[in-house]
């Protein structure tokens, strides 16, 4: 239980309170408090809520200190942390994991730090405790800074928030890291976030809509995804699809279209948008794609500074044209994309598709092939509307709803569907304190998640709070071995050792046998028990 003091600051707020208790209270005094009842918020926040206080030996118990010419303090130490850092940052009850969590940073540092410090050396530190206190996050004012927490007071009570200079943030969280390796860890750090040089491009030949849309994308960053801005990854118009004779949006080069996209300095595509030119020169554009805030802000500036520029919005493509490239084995099916703006209907006059309200051809499927949006299951061959079509990135394959789930799963972690062939088996906590039980989850929360570790006495994955550090063995243990007995945790230290270093004091304590002797403890055999030495006079 955390410590908590309250000193008075407006008497007349606490005399209108308890006139007794602010005759016997002396004025920006702190008083301990005893008993505290604490309020725990959705966001893992606290207030206090009442709590007993001594003055002049007299006992009163205060309610709502704040609202009664109180200020509340809190002690925001630890001093029970063995890690030196933690230790310095203060309490860590109130951490929220998920709170402020950047993922994308989160995911590159586990591996960058392991690439750079070495698994050991990431064993000897608790980092992901460390991680979850300082919650460090790309900024969005001072990029390429790392923003963050410095202390459990400023996370807790402050709400403070200080963006710095990413070699001084990698060695505030890890001063054991050597000054060459802080260096190397920037040095990886700016070349994945460090704001990139991108170049704008147009075009309106058929390869310019299939460059855009199929060709290498540049590195992905988290994204606030809007109606108007999406994230490329969610793109299904994005492949190849090298099984078609031609790619579907080569529809788009009708000449009342126009591809627009942003390349990195290695060719690579950041993000893009199809516009429709009208006769007078407005772009009408339909939602951006990107794999960053920074490239989707430039097509975005770029659309909206031509006259009346817009994007996003429906019915900018009604009466548009798109290619008419009609499939060899069915006349009445077309080549033609996914229409991310509605209407998503199409009429053939015989020589285009028209985009149109009251069209016959359904053009919200994405396979390729539009048509009277009829589509089939390629597991089962089942017959399916198109928002009844399961499809799978790592299969590259269509399903009706029973087969892609045969096959595929969803991970809470990732949140987002795998393939069972990108899963792992690993034990979470479930019912009870030290319950688990076992469930599959995405490769992703395994090798790049902050959720499982490697437990060697089981050679299996288990969850973070299911896993302890065994210094002695320089091994993660799982809680399996913990509840066989093989492994037990120090009473004294809190550190788990193998079963063959127990010891057990005349006061019932659980020990390692090296803690016993260094604090002479000698050992009994006759019962097995570790006694006190007695102090010669």
């Amino acid at each position: 239980m955390a410590k908590y003091w309250i000193m008075p600051h407006d008497m007349d707020k606490i005399t209108a309170y308890n006139a007794h208790l602010a005759s016997q209270l002396e004025l920006y005094k702190n008083y301990d408090v005893e008993m505290p009842d604490v309020h725990l918020h959705y966001d893992n926040t606290k207030t206090l809520n009442s709590g007993a206080i001594i003055v002049n030996e007299m006992r009163f118990v205060v309610s709502m200190p704040q609202e009664n010419g109180f200020v509340v303090k809190r002690d925001w130490s630890a001093p029970d942390e063995i890690d030196p850092v933690l230790k310095a940052w203060g309490n860590y009850d109130d951490v929220d994991m998920f709170r402020n969590r950047d993922d994308t940073f989160i995911a590159w540092f586990d591996r960058a730090f392991l690439q750079v410090a070495g698994h050991g050396h990431k064993a000897e530190v608790k980092c992901t405790l460390r991680m979850r206190c300082f919650a460090p996050r790309r900024s969005k004012r001072f990029a390429p800074k790392i923003t963050m927490y410095q202390s459990a007071r400023d996370r807790f009570e402050r709400d403070r928030e200080v963006a710095m200079k990413p070699a001084r943030a990698f060695s505030m969280m890890f001063p054991e890291l050597e000054h060459k390796q802080v260096i190397e860890l920037t040095d990886m750090y700016l070349n994945r976030f460090a704001k990139r040089e991108l170049f704008i491009r147009e075009g309106t030949d058929a390869k310019d809509f299939v460059k855009a849309y199929s060709w290498t994308q540049a590195p992905t960053d988290n994204i606030n995804t809007t109606y108007q801005r999406k994230s490329s990854a969610s793109s299904c118009m994005r492949y190849d699809f090298d099984h078609l004779p031609v790619h579907p949006v080569t529809a788009y080069a009708s000449g009342d279209f126009k591809m627009l996209w942003t390349e990195d300095q290695d060719g690579k595509i950041a993000s893009r948008c199809v516009v429709r030119v009208m006769p007078d020169g407005q772009y009408r554009g339909a939602p951006i794609y990107g794999v960053s805030e920074q490239a989707i802000d430039m097509l975005e500036h770029h659309i909206l500074s031509t006259p009346n520029g817009e994007y996003g919005s429906d019915s900018a493509w009604c009466n548009a044209r798109l290619l008419r490239q009609p499939t060899s084995d069915d006349p009445d099916a077309f080549y033609a994309p996914y229409l991310d703006l509605e209407p998503r209907r199409l009429t053939d006059d015989g020589q285009y598709l028209i985009i149109d309200d009251c069209g016959d051809i359904d053009a919200s499927g994405y396979t390729g092939i539009l048509n009277d949006h009829s589509c089939y299951c390629e597991s089962c061959n089942t017959g399916l509307s198109e928002d009844e079509t399961y499809f799978s990135e790592y299969t590259e394959m269509h399903y009706c709803n029973d087969c892609y789930y045969d096959e595929h799963f969803y991970c809470e972690y990732a949140d987002a569907d795998y393939h069972v062939d990108q899963s792992y088996m690993v034990y979470i906590p479930y019912g009870n304190r030290n319950g688990y039980t076992e469930e599959r989850v995405s490769d992703w929360a395994v090798e790049y998640g902050d959720y499982f570790m490697y437990c060697d006495n089981d050679d299996e994955y288990w969850h973070t709070d299911l896993a302890y550090y065994c210094e002695h063995e320089d091994c993660y243990i799982s809680q399996r071995g913990i509840d066989a007995g093989t492994y037990f945790i120090s009473d004294w230290d809190g550190e788990v050792y193998p079963d063959d270093q127990l010891a057990t004091t005349d006061t019932g304590d659980t020990v390692s046998i090296q803690e016993a002797k260094d604090d002479n403890f000698e050992y009994d055999e006759t019962n097995n028990i570790w006694n006190k030495k007695e102090e010669e006079d």
